[in-house]
């Protein structure tokens, strides 16, 4: 082997094994982070306008986590000088049209299982009152808290991290760095602390994940991923809402 070719492969290696350590790193952190802000939103006394605990301890969770991630990522630019976390707002044609597409799928994918479900009797229902503050306080908490807390956890932490350990931003690495990003956000999906794994939905997560990482390393910014995670927990917990109310 030329000199040149073993010293680009050991390059390659350490690059990979970097990336490893790295996801398992990552993890750790994610799950601290995301841990700590539960318990720390667990200790605010009850709120008297969702008596059924349904959003508002959620709602801090993810303010608590979105907190703790933006702090860790300008620790990490001061201290290192990583960039590319992408928390700019850019106009991406490229990011409406993946947004729209992804929005489209998402609601055909929806309406297909409850059309089935109608039939088969599969689908399962949330066991509350669909009263007004039930339904404006979770679909409000969907569409403005879960895509941007977890998108800069799970998206702009990680995908940042792995392109700088990766240095060179090529396809290959791009792509890697979309699926670590998203086996991580799978991962979290997972209750560590009972060993419980819900098999779909750790591999809907993935699959979501790859979808937001893809819009994300097209456009440069966690804006248009943001918005389609929302929007898909809204589509999700709005659907189930309507076959609530008029099927069941």
């Amino acid at each position: 082997m030329h000199p040149m070719e073993k010293s680009s492969k050991k390059t390659q290696i350490k690059k990979y094994a970097g990336a490893a350590a790295l996801t398992v790193a990552l993890f750790l952190v994610q799950l601290g982070i995301s841990r700590l802000s539960w318990l720390m939103a667990e200790m605010l006394p009850d709120f008297p306008y969702d008596p059924d605990g349904l959003y508002f301890r959620l709602a801090v969770h993810h303010i608590l986590q979105m907190l703790l991630a933006l702090l860790l990522i300008f620790t990490l630019y001061k201290a290192k000088g990583i960039t590319g976390f992408g928390l700019e707002p850019k106009y991406s044609s490229i990011g409406i049209k993946h947004t729209l597409v992804f929005c489209t799928v998402i609601i055909v994918y929806y309406s297909s299982a409850y059309i089935i479900g109608c039939f088969t009797k599969t689908i399962g229902t949330y066991n509350y009152e669909l009263n007004a503050g039930n339904v404006a306080g979770t679909l409000g908490f969907q569409l403005l808290l879960s895509g941007p807390s977890e998108e800069i956890l799970f998206r702009s932490l990680p995908v940042a991290l792995f392109l700088f350990v990766f240095k060179d931003d090529n396809k290959a690495n791009k792509a890697l760095t979309v699926v670590l990003a998203a086996f991580l956000f799978a991962l979290a999906h997972i209750n560590v602390f009972n060993f419980s794994v819900p098999w779909f939905q750790v591999c809907y997560a993935f699959v979501l994940g790859l979808a937001y990482g893809y819009t994300f390393i097209k456009t440069k910014t966690a804006v248009y991923p943001m918005i389609m995670h929302s929007m898909s927990n809204v589509i999700s917990v709005g659907g189930c809402y309507i076959y609530m109310h008029f099927v069941k």
